[in-house]
């Protein structure tokens, strides 16, 4: 077949595109979006509930909002910072309603690429002696295992960038507990990695 015979690759439209058209009602640009976020809600919804069903449930409760108001998406930000913080607050809400019931443990016995996705940025705060991509699966079960004072402020401030006010605002905790309790969250990963080796 000669090169010239070759049809070219269709060109996938990215988030601002299909934003764009999301807005003015496009059903099909919708459904891209969802394609394109549905595993990064998921995980983000996963790490802080713990729980995959109530992942599940938090991330179809969070494309809800965002087929029901992203006609009044401004674009101020960028549409991943948007559905993050939808997310995230969809997630908050969920553990404030069942913040009278006993926490949950999770053991995870396998895990897959799905949850290593939001992974990649702790290699900015653990010391490179302590992080290789063997050692990722063991840094999640570390997290999932993490009480929920620790677990929750680390993953806003150390996967999803939020800063320490915002932590604070959101968990409604002081800005000096949000700090303390990220430090020994990272302390406590580095300490129980030594323990892997």
């Amino acid at each position: 077949m000669d090169i010239k015979d070759k049809k070219p690759e269709p060109r996938i439209p990215d988030d601002k595109e299909l934003v764009a058209r999301a807005k003015k009602g496009d059903k099909a640009a919708f459904e891209g979006l969802v394609k394109m976020f549905s595993k990064y809600v998921y995980t983000t919804a996963f790490f802080i509930l713990r729980d995959s069903h109530e992942a599940e449930d938090a991330s179809q409760e969070v494309f809800v909002k965002v087929y029901l108001s992203i006609g009044g998406f401004r674009g101020l930000s960028s549409f991943k910072t948007w559905i993050r913080k939808l997310t995230v607050n969809t997630c908050i809400d969920k553990l404030r309603l069942r913040s009278k019931l006993k926490d949950k443990k999770v053991s995870l016995d396998k895990i897959t690429e799905e949850y290593e996705v939001v992974f990649t940025r702790f290699s900015q705060n653990l010391e490179k002696k302590f992080f290789s991509q063997e050692a990722v699966k063991d840094v999640l079960k570390i997290v999932v295992d993490m009480e929920e004072n620790y677990r929750i402020p680390l993953i806003l401030r150390d996967l999803q960038d939020y800063s320490y006010r915002e932590i604070a605002e959101l968990t409604g905790k002081p800005i000096g507990t949000v700090k303390t309790n990220i430090h020994r969250a990272r302390k406590i990963i580095k300490e129980k990695l030594k323990t892997y080796k």
